[in-house]
Parts: structure tokens; C-alpha cells; sequence
């Protein structure tokens, strides 16, 4: 891997962010507004139950700090696709490793910039973030683990199905997101789905999420389980990548994209 080549599309990758006032809008006001609505409702609720109103304020948190570390990644792949700069990327000699991890790289900085907002606005509405700094940090490792796994399938879909399918970028999360029993316990769902549930990335990482909320900590085991399924994620988002874009080349999929 050459990091000159990464470091150039990240660089690339900024200008682009900065120059587009609609994406500074959707990945900084509507994070942010979000919890502070979540953070009002959170003061509503404290003469009901305080608990339930910082359960929903933090999951609102993470899940908003995923779909901006996975989307990002997508939509910046999903502008070269529209615009027909890909072509040119990829005529640069950028490896296809190399142009999936740039992307990865711009979207952390620019998701964790956020997080620490999002944080920021949460420790104001009562959230005790300087408490719970620990356990924090790890399920944000975990979250953008799981992002970013779930962000090279996507793009892996991307490629394989052709540019008719670039509205994944911005859908399939809130399916994920769904199916991981995000505000409620697994046992709520369906059977069929309780099973679908157990293999989804982010299932372990919202139990971690109403544990700190409801108990004040983190089990062991909840951070290692949910690490271990996010890991997993991880490892077979590449090869399945790598094995889209090969396909790709060969079925000439990829020249149409471009």
C-alpha cells in the first residue's frame, strides 16, 4: 500500500467535504439537533423516569454516530460513481484496498469531530460523560468497527449490482439498525427475527448502551461479544469487497459505472 496515494484521496476527500454545504448540514446539524431533542426529551422524562429518558438519548448517540462513519464512506464512493471522477481515481493507479481505506480514514476523523459534539450536547443534558469515559470509548470503538465493516459490504453491494443501487448507502442501516433492538430487549421481537438479531452488528452494542444507562457500567462480556460480532463483520467485509470488484472488472460492470 502506498500511503502517498491515501493520504492524497483523503486530502481530496476534505476539499470535497468543505466545498459541500449539504453535507456539512446532514453530518452536523441533524446529528446534533437530533440530541439535543433527544436531550430535552430526556429532561421531560426525569420526573418519570430519568433512566429511560438517557437510555434513548444515548442510543440516539451511537446510532447517529454510526450512520455518519458508514455513510460517509459510501457517499463519498457513490459522488465519484455520479460525477465520473472514479475513472480517473482508479486510472491514478490507486489500489482498490487503498481507495476503500482512505475513505475509511476521512470518514473516522470527520465521525469522531461529531461524536465528540454529540457527547458534548449529551454531558449537558445530564449525561455523565466524564464518569463513564472508559466504557464509552469502547463501545465508540465498537460502533466504528461495526461502521465500517458494514460500510465496505455496502460498498462491496455497490459495485457488484452497479450504480442503480447507490441508494444502499443511506437505507440499509436503519435496517440494521432495526434489527439490533436498539430501545428494547432482543426478547421483543419476533422469533424468527430474535435469530436474525443475534447476527446483527450492532445487537451486543445496544445492550452495552442500556447497561451503562440503566446500571452505570458495562458487562465484560457484553463489550467482548459485541467487539467479537463487529470483528467478524469486519473480516468478511474485505474479502467479499475485493471479490465484488474483481467480478466486476470481469463482467465489465465497473467501466459502465465509471
Amino acid at each position: 500500500m502506498k500511503w502517498y496515494k491515501v493520504k492524497a484521496l483523503i486530502f481530496r476527500d476534505f476539499l470535497i467535504f468543505i466545498r459541500s454545504k449539504w453535507r456539512l448540514v446532514e453530518f452536523f446539524y441533524f446529528p446534533v439537533t437530533t440530541v439535543i431533542i433527544w436531550g430535552l426529551f430526556a429532561l421531560y422524562t426525569r420526573k418519570f423516569t430519568a433512566e429511560t429518558g438517557l437510555m434513548v438519548l444515548v442510543v440516539n448517540v451511537f446510532w447517529s454516530f454510526s450512520y455518519i462513519c458508514q455513510s460517509t464512506v459510501n457517499l463519498q464512493m457513490n459522488e465519484d460513481i455520479w460525477s465520473g471522477s472514479l475513472k480517473q481515481v482508479l486510472a491514478s493507479g490507486i489500489s482498490e484496498f487503498e481507495y476503500i481505506f482512505s475513505r475509511i480514514i476521512s470518514s473516522a476523523l470527520i465521525s469522531m469531530i461529531v461524536m465528540v459534539i454529540m457527547l458534548f450536547v449529551a454531558g449537558y443534558f445530564g449525561f455523565p460523560v466524564k464518569d463513564k469515559l472508559p466504557p464509552i470509548l469502547f463501545l465508540t470503538g465498537i460502533t466504528l468497527l461495526g461502521s465500517v465493516a458494514l460500510s465496505v459490504i455496502i460498498a462491496a453491494f455497490i459495485i457488484f449490482l452497479g450504480r442503480d443501487y447507490a441508494f444502499l448507502a443511506w437505507t440499509i442501516l436503519q435496517l440494521f439498525i432495526l434489527l439490533s433492538a436498539p430501545l428494547f430487549p432482543v426478547e421483543i421481537l419476533p422469533p424468527v427475527l430474535q435469530v436474525v438479531a443475534f447476527f446483527m452488528p450492532f445487537t451486543k452494542l445496544f445492550v452495552g448502551i442500556r447497561e451503562l444507562t440503566g446500571k452505570g457500567m458495562v458487562s465484560s462480556k457484553t463489550l467482548v461479544e459485541s467487539a467479537g460480532v463487529a470483528f467478524i463483520y469486519l473480516c468478511f467485509s474485505f474479502p467479499l469487497y475485493f471479490r465484488a470488484f474483481k467480478r466486476a472488472k470481469l463482467t465489465g460492470r465497473l467501466v459502465k459505472m465509471t
